[in-house]
């Protein structure tokens, strides 16, 4: 099993997945650095998955749901401060 990260900056820290730590790192410490497009898919279900995908290069990232808290948070927290992660309903 793969152990989630520490990320943060400004004596902030989030405890993040893998997945999220590598759409952030494309996002916000790469020569992109975006606020990164949310696409969401269900099935009949109910589970959802959503793909986060670069402006600039168009690179995209497939997350599960609790993934996508993760980011959601460390956007809320960190986004405006650092210009970047994704981008949340109504921006």
């Amino acid at each position: 099993m793969v152990q989630p990260q520490m990320a943060g900056t400004a004596g902030q820290t989030f405890l993040t997945s893998p997945a999220v730590q590598q759409i952030l790192a494309h996002l916000c410490e790469g020569d992109c650095h975006a606020f990164g497009d949310i696409l969401e898919w269900c099935e009949a279900r109910g589970d959802c998955c959503f793909a986060v995908v670069c402006p600039e290069c168009n690179m995209h990232f497939v997350i599960d749901d609790d993934e996508m808290d993760e980011l959601r948070a460390w956007t809320v927290q960190n986004g405006n401060l650092l210009v970047c992660g994704i981008r949340l309903d109504g921006d």
